[in-house]
């Protein structure tokens, strides 16, 4: 499939909800793997968020590790259905719509402690179940340019955030970061002190690049994808360095809907 077949509404948000959905079930296989975290005490317990505020009471049911498993494992199901035969338009619109019903079944849950990444899994799935729910060319036009708009909204208030950080500017945040127990690497931390320059030269290059994201709307094809490439490698080094890797699904799946938007603002849509 060439990139000109993402001007296709239809190829664009297929392929979106398929690479997000690797995603998905790598999270779920995780947290299954992992129920402990989902029980009395664990990273994921919703027994405490829940009764943090009234309007979370209907969703009380929630709370107990064996629900939180049946939602989780019917949100894996749907994930690999999608990514087995997204193509298949009522496969891939019943397994948006469990995804994003379980999203955000789990989100109610754990209202804490949700990184970036579930959120834009959450807009991105809650979005494309609307789009192929209504089923109309229209939809899913407006699925995708909420998707895009969403992700590149995402790149610049991250990179904007760190640009009005006085570590990030100074060029400490990265060494900072490698520093610490949860995100960090020892040995990677010692090279950063060692090499200042290249500690400031990383936290600008990313605080840059992400507010240069958006720039994949107006510039000419072959940099739009060249800076959706380096972000994409940016969320991949993020993963093997601090272990983030929901991050690279998350975002990656954005990228047709942002590729799909360039075309419709170029007058170049299928």
């Amino acid at each position: 499939m060439g990139i000109a077949a993402l001007a296709s509404p239809v190829t664009a948000l297929t392929l979106v909800v398929r690479i997000g959905s690797v995603g998905v079930a790598i999270s779920s296989l995780e947290s299954l793997v992992r129920r402990a975290d989902l029980g009395p005490g664990g990273l994921l317990d919703g027994t405490a968020q829940l009764t943090r505020a009234r309007w979370l009471l209907p969703f009380a049911f929630l709370a107990p590790p064996a629900t939180a498993v049946a939602v989780t494992g019917a949100r894996l199901v749907a994930a690999l259905a999608v990514v087995a035969d997204g193509g298949n338009l009522a496969v891939a619109r019943a397994g948006v719509i469990v995804i994003a019903v379980t999203t955000l079944l789990l989100r109610f849950r754990t209202v804490l402690g949700i990184h970036a990444s579930g959120t834009m899994v959450m807009v991105t799935f809650t979005a494309a179940a609307l789009g192929e729910g209504a089923g109309t060319r229209r939809a899913l036009e407006y699925a995708l340019v909420f998707i895009a708009a969403q992700a590149c909204l995402s790149y610049v208030v991250a990179g904007a955030s760190k640009l009005g950080t006085r570590s990030w500017r100074a060029g400490q945040a990265v060494t900072l970061i490698s520093s610490t127990l949860m995100w960090g690497n020892g040995n990677r931390a010692l090279m950063l002190r060692a090499h200042p320059r290249l500690a400031f030269a990383l936290c600008w290059a990313t605080m840059l690049g992400e507010c240069a994201v958006p720039l994949a709307l107006v510039t000419p094809l072959p940099v739009a994808v060249a800076l959706l490439a380096c972000a994409g490698v940016f969320h991949v080094v993020t993963a093997m360095e601090m272990g983030l890797n929901s991050f690279v699904w998350a975002f990656w799946s954005t990228y047709p809907a942002i590729i799909f938007c360039w075309y419709a603002l170029h007058g170049a849509a299928a």
